[in-house]
């Protein structure tokens, strides 16, 4: 038994010892996680799922090592892994919108209805964009299509943040807003108004 684990684990790659790690910490987390009651076990099957697919890629790695140099299937290795990893840096891509340092009880965020410029945007690692916005409000060239992309940084005196979509003046936004202040429908359009006439 000791000679075959020394067999399989003789020649090092990337994928072996990723995997290996992957696996040691996912079983256990898994198996717990299907002991948990309703949804949260639906968790543990994910990782046990996943679990299986990286013992997969192991099963191929050693397969790989043993037929080809351990150097070329450690550079082919180590070249997937960065791919992946900027395949899924890109996937996860964001605009953000940083309020982290600025005073204010609420944000615009407006929808180009093609009468106005867009906000510009900076470069923000690996592939995310910053929006440069004056004031209190940005313009986007579309809500709806950048949705799940949106990440706005609160304030650091909000303690909570609310988000309602609105519509005025033939424009579609967001109204972001610290989730201690309780904005009324009149004195939100007050606010939008307030904004709106800053892009004029």
């Amino acid at each position: 038994m000791r000679s075959f684990l020394k067999k399989i684990f003789s020649k090092l790659t990337v994928f072996l010892v990723l995997c290996s790690m992957f696996i040691l910490l996912g079983l256990p987390i898994g198996i717990h996680g299907l002991t948990l009651k309703g949804g949260s076990s639906l968790g543990g099957g994910i990782i046990l799922f996943g679990v299986f697919i990286v013992f997969i890629l192991l099963v191929f790695d050693r397969i790989a090592v043993s037929k080809l140099p351990q150097k070329q299937v450690n550079v082919f290795e180590l070249v997937l892994l960065v791919l992946g990893i900027l395949f899924f840096s890109f996937q996860q891509r964001e605009i953000i919108i940083d309020l982290s340092d600025k005073k204010t009880e609420y944000f615009v965020l407006l929808e180009n209805n093609g009468k106005l410029d867009n906000s510009e945007t900076k470069y923000s690692f690996p592939f995310n964009k910053k929006l440069i916005y004056k004031g209190k409000i940005a313009v986007i060239n579309s809500i709806k299509d950048n949705y799940q992309r949106l990440n706005l940084k609160s304030p650091k005196d909000w303690k909570s943040q609310r988000m309602q979509p609105w519509s005025t003046s033939n424009y579609k936004l967001r109204f972001y807003s610290n989730g201690n202040k309780d904005y009324n429908e009149s004195e939100v359009d007050s606010l939008i108004l307030s904004e709106l006439n800053t892009l004029e």
